[in-house]
């Protein structure tokens, strides 16, 4: 009976300090108004990571302009022509416009992978699924992070 009651006390005050913090709080928000050109899979994951860090009712407003490209070449064949393993890149051109000083920012960013051919064709699409899944959001988190650090100066 006491163990119950000591566990009945306790046990609150471990959920008294869980709770829901923005990320990046000491960023200052920004009115974002995004348009992504390209691969319609990666610009939807970029565009939904990008608009976490815009706020409507901010005060600076910025117009982003995203060109991305999905390249995939072989990059090594074994000694009877097939293909072993694939390299993939994606690279996205990154336009800032700032509207209250019609100032532009211009950066490209590319990231790359390799993934190995699978015995059975789900297997290499499986591989090549996870690749562009990791380099998007690395794709995601760079492009993020050059917005935050641009409107700060």
């Amino acid at each position: 009976m006491s163990k119950k009651i000591i566990i009945i006390f306790i046990l609150p005050f471990f959920f008294l300090s869980c709770g829901f913090k923005k990320i990046n709080m000491d960023n200052p928000l920004v009115d974002l108004n995004v348009v992504i050109v390209g691969e319609n899979r990666i610009a939807y994951v970029i565009k939904n990571n990008i608009l976490l860090i815009s706020d409507k009712d901010a005060v600076k407003k910025y117009d982003i302009n995203i060109e991305i490209s999905k390249n995939k070449k072989i990059k090594i064949k074994d000694k009877t022509g097939k293909v072993t393993r694939y390299e993939l890149s994606i690279e996205a051109n990154l336009t800032i416009k700032d509207n209250a000083t019609q100032r532009n920012i211009n950066k490209s960013f590319k990231k790359s992978s390799g993934y190995q051919v699978s015995p059975s064709h789900t297997s290499t699409i499986a591989n090549e699924k996870n690749v562009i899944k990791n380099l998007t959001q690395q794709l995601s988190d760079e492009l993020t992070n050059f917005i935050i650090l641009s409107n700060k100066n």
